[in-house]
């Protein structure tokens, strides 16, 4: 099998030749293996490690742009495409995007809503990008995907207020929901069209817990999120592709709400209560596939590369049955993270082939 058909087996509740793996890491932890490995790309060491997907979030940004400034702090003020102001800050190993300004923040009422006319436009992206990037990666698997509905609007409105709102003015919520969604549908139908086939998984994000519980009930879930989600899961399906849902956090009572939305995938598989492999596989395995799992709070910047081989076997061991399972850490690796530790996460693997 080359990667493609890897992946795609796993997804369809197949025995793959052996277990497939995808790769995300943040700017400093991707440095750090490329020094490493002593090459000069993220394409190399993902070559190294033997990854079979290859992601785009989503096409090249070439709309209009608003300059930076400096504000009255002397930071750097960029503009996000969407319309968010933001500032870049230095955490100690990295630099963290902070967002300071939302273009709807202005907004309490429907006539305010409707009134809104600065939305992202899906004619400001580069689809050939999108052409190029599944031509020089034809053997991979191609994932798309970028924070969804939910995710977005806490950048372009209050959290608190966007919870408010949920409780007492539905309807101005789902307005903002489904015209948002009216965007990322179009942007994401444009890039699987330019993919003419090649793209395997639409993998949307919306972090819908917190390591001890969701944020909102499953029956909220399905008032703001399910009609969305169905369209997105019917359009992937439209295309042949998999629909991965990836949400952070404890998010098991909504998992039948998302099977319910004919979803094929979960992931990051986040180490929280409720979100144990064993029973994930047990009452899930036959309808979802998982993905990640590998627990990069504690065990890979903390363990050891002996810790992280065990763990991640005794994962493959419980998740890949009938396949149903990719290969991957809990989160996007961190900086924190011992390149040893990474080498020992994918290693792993070589014991089930």
């Amino acid at each position: 099998m080359n990667s493609k058909e890897r992946v795609r087996a796993a997804f369809e509740h197949k025995t793959p030749d052996r277990v497939p793996a995808t790769m995300q890491a943040v700017e400093t932890a991707w440095e750090k293996m490329q020094q490493y490995f002593q090459v000069e790309s993220a394409e190399e060491v993902m070559d190294i490690l033997e990854i079979d997907t290859r992601v785009m979030d989503f096409p090249p940004y070439i709309g209009p742009k608003k300059p930076d400034f400096v504000n009255a702090k002397g930071e750097v003020v960029h503009t996000h495409p969407f319309g968010q102001q933001y500032v870049e800050k230095w955490n100690g190993v990295e630099y963290n995007s902070h967002t300071i300004k939302r273009p709807l923040e202005h907004v309490e009422t429907m006539e305010e809503l409707m009134a809104f006319r600065d939305w992202p436009n899906p004619d400001h992206f580069d689809y050939e990008a999108v052409k190029r990037f599944c031509g020089q990666h034809q053997d991979k698997a191609i994932r798309i995907g970028w924070p969804g509905p939910y995710q977005v609007f806490l950048d372009l409105y209050p959290a608190e207020s966007f919870y408010m709102l949920m409780a007492e003015e539905p309807e101005m919520v789902k307005a903002m929901l489904n015209r948002y969604s009216q965007f990322y549908m179009e942007l994401y139908e444009r890039m699987l069209e330019a993919g003419d086939g090649a793209i395997d998984l639409i993998r949307p994000c919306d972090d819908y817990g917190t390591q001890i519980s969701l944020l909102f009930s499953p029956k909220m879930w399905d008032e703001y999120f399910a009609e969305n989600t169905k369209k997105l899961v019917q359009l992937a399906h439209k295309y042949n592709c998999f629909y991965l849902q990836h949400s952070c956090g404890a998010v098991r009572k909504i998992i039948p709400n998302l099977i319910a939305c004919g979803v094929d995938g979960l992931e990051p598989i986040q180490k929280v209560k409720g979100m144990e492999v064993d029973s994930l596989k047990r009452e899930y395995g036959d309808k979802l596939c998982f993905q990640g799992g590998v627990d990069t709070q504690n065990l890979l910047p903390f363990g050891t590369p002996e810790e992280v081989r065990a763990e991640t076997e005794y994962i493959i061991r419980t998740m890949n049955v009938d396949g149903g399972y990719i290969l991957g850490p809990s989160q996007d690796f961190e900086g924190d993270v011992p390149v040893e530790n990474i080498i020992a996460l994918y290693e792993a693997r070589k014991k089930f082939i």
